[in-house]
């Protein structure tokens, strides 16, 4: 198993051999030592070796995949270096249930629970595992995550887990993709206006800012058809959104000619500038009151 430096890859193979038999205080004081929390730099590769490891296990892995994954934030609060565990948890069922078939329908519930968790790194490897799954599932998982598109996390989740090559490169139902953008470009869209200050907003608009242009890389004109339908619209979050995703040096080229259509679009459905001359004055009044006579 890969590692960080200062930890044998043998003392963590035993630790793993104990946990698998139950008795998990080595295990976990191991991953946290090597976690590189608290800080800002997680040890990601130790993470992905765990997961490929402890999978590597089969179902004698699974009761100890499944407890890393759901440890709550009271056993493992955030920013510290036992956050680190849930997230070997989540990464590894992801591993498990790509494998194993009879896993996938709890793996996917479970996710979709893990997808707003309020600890941001464990979020953050939730589409990771997700694409994971999406791997031999393909399209059956797409058309299975559309109860997951009323939610801002979770929405969030599926688009950074289909712009993943893993799953995207399985699928090839272009509606049923294009179906899952649209829910999230309307989950902002009829959002209300206090909502632009909740993190699971904030979290969607930045991957619709990015994951239509990676799935435009596999699905082309459709994709493009549904950025140039969404300049319909006033909201700066969703235009900024839009135009971002023009930028995308993975478009430049092939898909000239898509990128000046959307951007048309855009231009021509920007709001006109207020005529100060069309201002009717004393409509009204946010001046001091008068005094009455």
């Amino acid at each position: 198993m890969r590692i960080a430096e200062g930890l044998r890859s043998e003392t963590l193979t035993a630790a793993l051999e104990e946990a698998l038999r139950g008795k998990t205080e080595r295990l976990y004081q191991q991953l946290g030592l090597a976690s590189g929390l608290p800080g800002n730099r997680v040890n990601m590769t130790l993470a992905q070796g765990f997961a490929t490891e402890s999978a590597g296990h089969g179902k004698s892995a699974d009761k100890l995949i499944l407890a890393m994954a759901t440890l709550s934030p009271d056993v493992a609060p955030g920013a510290t270096d036992k956050e680190f565990l849930p997230m070997c948890g989540v990464l590894a069922l992801g591993v498990r249930a790509s494998r194993e078939a009879s896993l996938r329908k709890k793996a996917v519930g479970l996710l979709h629970d893990l997808a707003d968790d309020p600890r941001f790194r464990v979020r953050e490897v939730v589409p990771m595992a997700l694409a994971r799954i999406g791997e031999p599932l393909g399209d059956e998982l797409v058309a299975d995550v559309a109860s997951w598109m009323d939610g801002f996390f979770q929405a969030t989740a599926v688009l950074l887990a289909l712009s993943d090559n893993a799953w995207l490169s399985a699928t090839n139902d272009v509606e049923a993709i294009t179906a899952r953008l649209d829910e999230a470009y309307d989950l902002i869209r009829k959002a209300p206006r206090s909502a632009s200050r909740w993190p699971g907003f904030k979290a969607l608009v930045e991957a619709l800012s990015t994951a239509p242009a990676a799935i435009a890389t596999r699905h082309g004109v459709p994709v493009f058809d549904r950025l140039a339908a969404w300049t319909n619209t006033e909201m700066p979050e969703l235009r900024t959104a839009i135009e971002t995703n023009l930028k995308s040096g993975k478009l430049k080229g092939r898909y000239q000619a898509e990128i000046e259509r959307v951007r048309n679009a855009l231009e021509g459905s920007k709001a006109p500038p207020r005529d100060p001359t069309q201002i009717i004055q004393g409509m009204r009044g946010r001046g001091k009151k008068r005094s009455r006579r």
